[in-house]
């Protein structure tokens, strides 16, 4: 029995979806977490500010409020934004290209990226077994608490560009393109 072409490209449409519905998932999750560290930082440093100068009192602890957050916060938003295809990088040329150039281009960057952030993440766990025995002087947290970022970081930027990888090869290549205008079409 064979397939028709109608059904062959909606199996190729809900794989294509599917990962990029997945994509989607990775930014959401990643937003939330960038979202509550930024808060974390600000109340804490609120809190504070406000206990200094109204009780004359010094919390220690709120100045190692930004070591352990502030690291997840970084490692989230650029999660967040290579999960949007909003990272840095050139394209004019890139752009310029026919379509099968152009998909071989995308394939082989995120095939290297993929296999650097996997290894970056690799052995961000050995600075985690070093930072293991680290701990803050007044909160006695870990500072491998941090580090963990790094490599959760890593591994999400690892799956973004194997999603990406899929995704080409499904045929979705329209959704590698950055999500969100950047201002060159009202020039």
């Amino acid at each position: 029995m064979k397939l028709s072409s109608e059904s062959r490209s909606s199996d190729v449409s809900l794989l294509t979806s599917l990962f990029v519905s997945s994509k989607s998932v990775i930014y959401h999750t990643f937003k939330w977490v960038s979202i509550v560290s930024i808060l974390a930082i600000f109340l804490s440093l609120l809190l504070g500010v406000v206990v200094r100068y109204v009780f004359s009192i010094n919390l220690g602890w709120i100045a190692e409020v930004p070591n352990l957050v502030f690291p997840w916060l970084t490692m989230c938003a650029i999660v967040t934004a290579a999960a949007r295809n909003e990272h840095i990088g050139i394209e004019l040329v890139v752009e310029k290209l026919p379509r099968l150039p152009k998909a071989l281009v995308v394939l082989a960057v995120n095939g290297i990226a993929m296999v650097a952030f996997g290894v970056m993440a690799v052995h961000g766990l050995d600075v985690v077994e070093i930072a293991g025995s680290q701990r803050f002087p007044i909160t006695r947290l870990g500072m491998s608490w941090a580090y963990w970022s790094v490599v959760v970081g890593f591994i999400g930027l690892s799956v973004v560009s194997l999603l990406n990888i899929a995704i080409v090869l499904t045929g979705g290549d329209q959704f590698s393109k950055p999500q969100v205008s950047h201002g060159e079409d009202g020039i």
